[in-house]
């Protein structure tokens, strides 16, 4: 026992502690290449630049299993999410065939309804669609400048609408251009019918986001999230053009929130709406102005004629007393 002791000991305390180099000297190489790295040389920049294009290859063919794998998964989450997608658009298209079906009747009644009433059909509305060139937004002003002018058919009053619905009106038409003033607008004026029972009332802009909604009746069934939409009172505007909901304001008040972002206005459309109020704004032909004017001036001939005649009988009266 006690030679296989000492046959072991020296064999122990010879041998070399290997395992506590190894951290060392890679902390030592660590430490060289960052020392390396904040060197500004023409010399290292060379060689870091051989080892990234020597280096590179192998990182990339090493994160190529990762990638398919990422793209694997992905493809496969998509997979499983069609069998759900598909399953909601065979029910979508069940209720769509029923809404078709329900359609087609109430078309078909409609207009068996229409051939007894021998109501008559409102002609469809022309309209010209253009982009906003400028935009005017201030403490006292919300407009913009349209390029339709009377050109294209642009006259004052008309109704300025975008794909979310009305946000304004015309109020100058030149030759190439207009200007109209927004919804919430200080100067903005619209007749408007809230909710399923079309109550009356009028929209008042305050350039504020949001207009405020007044002459509401006490006695009026107007609750939040109810439509707003154009009355067509007064002839101006055509009826049922989209405005806004309602959202609660101050001191139990009402305002609408438009549909469409007033601010953000790119492409707008003006609908040629020609009521008895913007004819009657609009002048005159020449050929009426010219043949007016001759009827003035031929009244106005005859005037001045019975004029002369009662100073010459007045004249002959003093002469004669």
């Amino acid at each position: 026992m006690r030679s296989r002791k000492s046959a072991l000991k020296p064999y122990g305390r010879n041998k070399a502690p290997t395992g506590g180099w190894l951290p060392f000297t890679l902390y030592f190489v660590c430490l060289i290449l960052l020392i390396f790295s904040r060197l500004e040389n023409n010399q290292i920049r060379v060689m870091r630049g051989l080892f990234a294009d020597l280096v590179s290859p192998v990182l990339q063919a090493a994160s190529q299993p990762a990638i398919y794998a990422r793209r694997s998964k992905e493809q496969l989450v998509d997979y499983l999410d069609l069998f759900h997608e598909l399953d909601r658009l065979k029910e979508e298209n069940q209720k769509m065939k029923h809404w078709k079906w329900q359609a087609q009747r109430y078309e078909r009644r409609l207009t068996h309804m229409r051939k007894l009433l021998r109501a008559v059909e409102e002609p469809a509305l022309k309209y010209a669609t253009g982009h906003v060139i400028a935009d005017a937004r201030g403490p006292f002003a919300r407009s913009v400048l349209i390029n339709i002018g009377r050109t294209q058919g642009s006259r004052e009053g008309y109704a300025v609408i975008n794909g979310d619905g009305f946000v304004g009106r015309v109020v100058h038409s030149g030759s190439n251009a207009s200007r109209a003033i927004l919804v919430n607008d200080l100067n903005s004026r619209i007749p408007v019918l809230v909710g399923p029972a079309a109550v009356r009332a009028v929209l008042v802009g305050d350039n504020s986001a949001n207009p405020r909604l007044e002459f509401v009746p006490n006695s009026a069934a107007v609750f939040k999230g109810d439509e707003v939409s154009t009355s067509g009172h007064g002839g101006l505007l055509p009826r049922g053009l989209q405005i806004g909901v309602i959202v609660p304001g101050a001191n139990k008040g009402f305002r609408v929130q438009p549909h469409a972002t007033l601010s953000e206005l790119e492409y707008v459309s003006v609908l040629f709406f020609d009521s008895p109020v913007v004819v009657a704004r609009e002048a005159p032909p020449p050929g009426k102005k010219k043949s007016v004017s001759a009827r003035n001036k031929t009244l106005q001939s005859k005037d001045e004629q019975g004029r002369n005649k009662r100073h010459a009988k007045a004249r002959t009266r003093s002469r004669a007393r």
